[in-house]
């Protein structure tokens, strides 16, 4: 404490005092005119003491950190509740195909035995995952939100187009045929190509090459008119589409049977027929066993 402000408050001690001894009587008014000295003296102390002072600060400065700290813990949590992204996976098992609605209005068309991840809603971005398979994509146009298929190591981005990727993990080729608009396809370091309607890549990604060719869009696809259009694609291509589309296991030489193949059939021919086209483009021979088809050279 500050000697003269002790020495204030022992004067103005004395002097009351003085004064309730000359009296003799209790004196109200001296007594709640002390009161208010002595209450003014502490309230002088505290806010002239610097060690207070500190201690106040201290306080406060504890306090505003609290603060800060709270306010910037419930923005983090809010972001990352809006942007937790629920993520679904859908697939069209063998023998059949599926149709998806996105919720941006977009639709995903899935051939027999592909796989697709997207999300529930779409935030700021629109991005999907194809896993496995083929899919055509009618997406609905947005200047402001592109949208971006990945599979594999590649992508494919657009604002609003129509599109064929198929991408099967036992085939090397991967192919991405334009229907209507604009598509971009590349990968993490460069962009391939901006293909345009009836426009197809062809990625090999064995050599890391690629080649951009003019095809009939449509007859691509076709498959989902039930309708099965294969240029010049290897046995190995043909014989997963044969197990998809009729959910059977063909045992096969595949170092004796590498040609190309050319055809065109419908899923609902029987698989006895669509064999016996088979049978005589690569002269084969067949046997049918329940769900396995055994091919001999």
């Amino acid at each position: 404490m500050p000697v003269l402000t002790t020495v204030m408050m022992r004067k103005k001690r004395r002097r009351l005092s003085k004064e309730l001894k000359e009296d003799h009587l209790f004196n109200e008014e001296v007594m709640k005119q002390l009161e208010a000295e002595m209450l003014s003296n502490i309230h002088l102390q505290i806010f002239s003491d610097p060690k207070i002072k500190v201690r106040h600060i201290k306080t406060f400065s504890v306090a505003a950190i609290l603060l800060l700290a709270t306010a910037v813990t419930l923005i983090c949590y809010h972001s990352l509740k809006q942007d937790k992204v629920n993520w679904l996976t859908v697939s069209a098992t063998k023998g059949t195909m599926k149709v998806i609605e996105l919720s941006d209005g977009s639709r995903v068309w899935l051939n027999s035995g592909s796989s697709l991840k997207y999300p529930e809603h779409f935030g700021k971005t629109r991005n999907i995952e194809l896993l496995n398979g083929e899919a055509f994509f009618d997406v609905k146009h947005d200047d402001h939100s592109a949208f971006i298929v990945q599979y594999g190591d590649l992508h494919t981005q657009v604002l609003g187009t129509a599109f064929n990727i198929q991408y099967y993990e036992k085939i090397n080729d991967i192919r991405v045929t334009v229907a209507r608009g604009k598509v971009e396809v590349g990968n993490k370091k460069e962009s391939f190509a901006m293909l345009t309607a009836d426009k197809e890549i062809v990625y090999h990604p064995v050599t890391h090459t690629c080649e951009i060719r003019t095809i009939d869009s449509r007859k691509v696809s076709d498959w989902m008119n039930k309708q099965v259009n294969l240029y010049n694609v290897p046995f190995d291509e043909l014989i997963l589409k044969i197990e998809n589309i009729y959910n059977v296991k063909v045992v096969y030489d595949s170092a004796r049977l590498t040609g190309a193949t050319t055809i065109h059939f419908s899923t609902d021919d029987s698989l006895g027929n669509v064999m016996e086209m088979i049978k005589t483009i690569h002269s084969v021979k067949y046997t049918i066993k329940g769900k396995e088809v055994w091919i001999n050279k």
